[in-house]
């Protein structure tokens, strides 16, 4: 457990007059294990607890680097659990259970909650939206550590400094290395929309973490099984490459019938731009995560299929047209194919229409 201890509880949430933790230690271990555990990842989280148990808490706020960064990640955990397990503890605090039977709990000092129990609603709400709060900005925290640079030691500090500062820096790593085996993660590398900050970027998620880890699976989906099946798996991976690393593909081999030269860095930077379109919009039409109306749902899923099948258009144009051999009398007969409709195979699946689920 990472709060033993009702400073500690106090620190994170000081609006209560609890004088004891021990009526909350069951809540808090399960806060622990049922909310905040799979978002650091097992690995870090049992890592965490060994750090708690062997070493002095330094009471400073989560911004302060020197504290360590051991230290501002407990920190940022302990708020999380804290919020969460008086939420969960709310109910069973306002009665007290004895041989007569069920009874509401009463003090002197304090009046009675309202007999509706709205008081005690709007506390547990209150505790639940502070909870989530304090989880994105922890996994926020995370995620700015794994994209900071790594720094090494002035080497013209004393001794000291320079061994306080390689301390700092290999705990930041540790962390980092350890986050990375979570599933919360902040990067989904082999998605066009691999993090919160790109999706925030097309569609309002209120920068919430959570929400976009939810909504993987969906969007994973839409790019395998619609995308993909779209515009052929081989053009995907060369977009989802560029999007992650710049790449332009070399080479002579057309890929998905388009030559290797038409594929530029601008022709990639507006499919990847398109694409992703395409997947906010058919997200919106099937996700449970964010609340449509099924009107707005049948919209954006509507919006989706023309925008993807605009992609398909917009790649046929990207391959060169090929001499006509046939007569133009040949090209006025009704019989007449023109010469794209081999192209027309290779990507006529976007005209398929998705269902909407």
């Amino acid at each position: 457990m990472i709060i033993t201890k009702i400073s500690e509880l106090r620190l994170a949430s000081p609006a209560h007059a609890l004088d004891s933790i021990d009526g909350l230690v069951g809540f808090i271990d399960n806060s622990e294990h049922d909310f905040l555990e799979d978002k650091l990842g097992t690995p870090l989280y049992e890592a965490l607890c060994k750090w708690y148990d062997v070493n002095p808490v330094t009471r400073s706020t989560v911004s302060d680097y020197q504290t360590g960064y051991w230290n501002r990640l407990l920190l940022l955990a302990q708020r999380v659990v804290a919020f969460d397990a008086l939420g969960r503890a709310i109910g069973m605090q306002a009665i007290s259970v004895n041989n007569a039977g069920i009874n509401q709990m009463i003090a002197d000092d304090y009046p009675a909650p309202d007999k509706n129990g709205k008081t005690i609603d709007l506390y547990r709400e209150t505790c639940n939206k502070e909870a989530h709060a304090a989880l994105n900005q922890m996994l926020r925290q995370l995620e700015q550590w794994c994209k900071e640079p790594v720094t090494t030691p002035d080497a013209s500090a004393s001794g000291s400094s320079v061994q306080s500062a390689g301390v700092v820096a290999s705990e930041k790593a540790e962390i980092v290395a350890l986050w990375k085996q979570s599933r919360y993660y902040y990067l989904a590398a082999a998605l066009l929309i691999p993090s919160c900050e790109v999706l925030q970027s097309y569609l309002n998620i209120y920068d919430s973490r959570e929400k976009f880890i939810q909504m993987l699976p969906d969007l994973q989906f839409i790019q395998e099984e619609i995308i993909g099946n779209s515009i052929s798996e081989d053009l995907l991976k060369v977009v989802i490459d560029f999007a992650r690393d710049g790449k332009v593909p070399e080479g002579e081999e057309p890929i998905a019938d388009i030559p290797v030269a038409s594929l530029t860095e601008a022709a990639l930077q507006r499919l990847v731009h398109r694409l992703r379109k395409v997947m906010v919009a058919l997200l919106q039409g099937r996700t449970a995560v964010l609340k449509y109306t099924k009107e707005q749902k049948v919209q954006a899923h509507d919006d989706g299929v023309r925008m993807l099948q605009n992609v398909v258009e917009y790649l046929k144009s990207l391959v060169p047209v090929e001499e006509e051999s046939a007569s133009a009398a040949d090209k006025q007969s009704p019989c007449h194919q023109p010469s794209d409709v081999c192209h027309q195979t290779s990507h006529g699946a976007a005209m398929w229409t998705p269902p909407l689920l």
